[in-house]
């Protein structure tokens, strides 16, 4: 008999227990601040802007309460193993790290006249697409990221561990 997992159903309105299941919509709202705040940090002179932003996006589940974005959401990141254990920097690291590999693309193609834009968007758009079909047919709502990571997306009471 397979093992129930801890979370709900984001139907389940009721549910009990502090961990529900997020919507995707509240995640993509959640990424897009963080993703703001990643190009607001990029505007900084030299090679400062671009590392600030990297760094945030890289570490910024990991900080306490989780990332600016989730926070104005209401959404945190849990460990997978243990719910009632934020998401620690090594384990935001691992699960952002694509949004990092796409910011090496941009640097890589993105000096190439047209051509270059047009392949890192397209990159950003099927990375994002796949994210958010991953989150919206999991069980978990788990996207790639969390997955090796061993993490999950929940809401969260006044973005504290219960």
């Amino acid at each position: 008999m397979a093992e129930e997992a801890p979370f709900k159903a984001h139907e389940d309105k009721e549910a009990e227990g502090p961990l529900v299941k997020t919507y995707v919509l509240e995640r993509f709202i959640a990424k897009f601040i963080d993703i703001l705040i990643m190009g607001a940090l990029f505007a900084f002179p030299t090679a400062v802007g671009p590392l600030a932003g990297t760094t945030y996006i890289l570490i910024s589940d990991g900080l306490k309460g989780g990332s600016i974005g989730k926070r104005i959401i209401g959404l945190k990141v849990v460990s997978l193993e243990d719910p009632t254990t934020q998401c620690d920097f090594k384990q935001s690291i691992i699960r952002n790290s694509v949004f990092a590999v796409l910011i090496v693309i941009y640097y890589i193609l993105g000096w190439i006249p047209y051509l270059g834009k047009v392949l890192v968007f397209l990159s950003w758009v099927a990375v994002l697409g796949i994210e958010m079909v991953l989150i919206y047919t999991d069980d978990l709502g788990e996207r790639f990221g969390d997955r090796i990571a061993g993490t999950i997306v929940v809401r969260g009471k006044n973005n504290t561990i219960e």
